[in-house]
């Protein structure tokens, strides 16, 4: 005897262990397939994206919104675009030496980081607003043990009376930097586009000759280093930077900066 579907629901009502002994066994199978192709849609994250992309299912258009691109284009476009970060094979530091202002310290100084393997990338050593006191900022790329014992090191020096780490510490950093570039031309379009690039960055115009231009700025040193990426192409003659000189921030947090909560 065979069930239509309407029969067997009236009678799954009614008799439900009549109707699991005389139903066929592939009406159930193939009501368990069914299932189970929904479960396995929704349980994989993988398929419900497939199932989401396909068919009926897409993400339809908005007017003025989502035109063509879809959300899976706007993805993948966006990870292309976006820069990798990179890879740091060493830790990054910045520590402030004060010293007494007399000759030799500074040699002193280089020649522990020297010894211990660090890089040196700045450099900035000038007396402070008492006598006879100077300040080093030195940033510097090593390791934390080395930078420890470095430090040690530095502290033992007769002519050294503090060394401040400024590597964890919320800061406010500053560089200078002169850059002559290449006017060498009788159009006034590539003078003109120098100044417009130097007033995106707040930079100013310290000389200007009939040969070349000389630009000056005082900002932070990533941002120096866009500015000289950006003026580049017009021709650098010369360059100097004066290193990065830092200073901590007066209110670190929930510490008061004088306080040692």
């Amino acid at each position: 005897m065979a069930f239509s579907s309407s029969m067997t629901l009236t009678l799954t009502r009614k008799f439900p262990s009549l109707v699991l002994k005389s139903c066929p066994r592939q009406f159930f199978a193939a009501r368990y397939s069914s299932s189970t192709q929904n479960q396995d849609v929704s349980s994989s994250s993988t398929s419900s994206f497939n199932y989401k992309t396909s068919g009926s299912q897409k993400i339809k258009p908005i007017p003025g919104v989502i035109d063509q691109a879809t959300a899976k284009q706007f993805v993948s476009e966006l990870m292309e675009l976006t820069p990798l970060a990179p890879r740091k094979t060493k830790d990054q530091y910045i520590i402030d030496c004060l010293a007494q202002d007399e000759p030799g310290v500074l040699s002193s100084v280089t020649g522990i980081m020297a010894a211990r393997g660090f890089s040196i990338d700045t450099l900035v050593a000038s007396k402070t607003e008492v006598p006879g006191l100077s300040r080093m900022t030195i940033g510097l790329k090593g390791s934390k043990t080395q930078m420890e014992q470095a430090k040690k090191q530095l502290e033992d020096l007769v002519p050294v009376w503090a060394v401040l780490d400024f590597s964890q510490t919320q800061i406010v950093n500053r560089e200078a930097l002169l850059v002559k570039l290449d006017l060498n031309t009788s159009s006034s379009e590539k003078l003109t586009a120098i100044k417009n690039v130097a007033s995106l960055f707040n930079a100013n115009v310290c000389d200007i000759g009939p040969n070349s231009i000389v630009a000056q700025l005082f900002a932070k040193s990533s941002k120096i280093d866009a500015f000289l990426k950006l003026v580049r192409p017009f021709g650098i003659l010369e360059a100097v930077r004066s290193g990065t000189m830092v200073m901590s921030r007066s209110h670190q947090g929930n510490r008061v900066y004088g306080s040692s909560e």
